[in-house]
């Protein structure tokens, strides 16, 4: 199977450079492996294959729903300074000083 491949591969390569040749030249360049090469109607064919596949996967894309509630500007804008807040207690307070508010918050039934 693998010399199989490498044997196509190969052949493409050489379809390629043939191909480049003649777009440099100017020339018609005929290849030696014609069963190989596609003819302008099977390019045709293939590719609104793909792109009907293409327009299928967006299609199936537009389809997709969310179920999860997202959050507004506020409580996005809120969920930040929090987290700014957080971020700042770490850095500048002990750790000490962090338990302490935390039993605060737990003996006043903060949720925070």
């Amino acid at each position: 199977m693998r010399a199989a491949a490498v044997k196509e591969w190969m052949e493409m390569e050489e379809i390629k450079r043939e191909a480049k040749k003649a777009v440099k030249s100017g020339e018609v360049v005929e290849v030696g492996l014609g069963s190989k090469i596609l003819f302008e109607e099977e390019e045709d064919v293939i590719e609104e294959e793909r792109m009907e596949r293409e327009r299928e996967e967006k299609d199936r894309e537009k389809e997709f729903v969310v179920h999860v509630p997202l959050p507004d500007e506020k409580e996005i804008e809120r969920m930040v300074v929090e987290q700014k807040k957080m971020e700042l207690l770490s850095k500048y307070a002990s750790e000490d000083l962090m338990e302490e508010q935390m039993e605060a918050k737990a003996m006043l039934n903060i949720q925070r």
